[in-house]
């Protein structure tokens, strides 16, 4: 397959919202990887700054009112939070795949008669693509993604 598209991005800390990326397709396909990648998903332990920790603390005392421990608190923050995003896809303004998984790399592959689970099998793209960045929660300033798509 050759790449007919590719594009990068950045989001910061607390984005939710779409990104949208509209495609006129040149040629007639038959078959398509449409790919997806972003970093990082989780904090790291040298994210962990007392800032961070107080931070979380106060939003979860706010809330709650009361705060797991201090240790289960950290598990969390490393191991429970993550910054989400997940794909959408459209031919001509007919939906043809949606995946949410919690992958750092995804791909939705279509090859006419069959697709990636959750998109639908599509014989033949041609007109326009419309993919849709959906992003929940990104955890850390300078979050890169990658959106590239392939197709014979």
């Amino acid at each position: 397959m050759k790449t007919i598209y590719t594009v990068e991005g950045i989001v910061n800390q607390d984005f939710v919202g779409q990104i949208s990326y509209t495609i006129c397709l040149k040629e007639t396909y038959h078959k398509m990887d449409i790919g997806f990648s972003f970093e990082p998903q989780h904090f790291t332990k040298t994210d962990l700054t007392p800032e961070l920790e107080e931070k979380f603390t106060n939003e979860i005392m706010e809330k709650y009112g009361k705060i797991p421990g201090r240790e289960k608190l950290r598990e969390i923050i490393l191991s429970d939070m993550k910054t989400e995003m997940h794909l959408l896809a459209m031919l001509n303004e007919t939906f043809i795949g949606g995946i949410h998984r919690q992958l750092t790399e995804r791909h939705m592959v279509y090859d006419g008669e069959t697709a990636t689970e959750g998109c639908l099998p599509t014989e033949k793209f041609e007109g326009v693509l419309k993919v849709i960045v959906l992003i929940f929660n990104v955890l850390k300033d300078a979050t890169r993604y990658k959106l590239w798509i392939q197709a014979e």
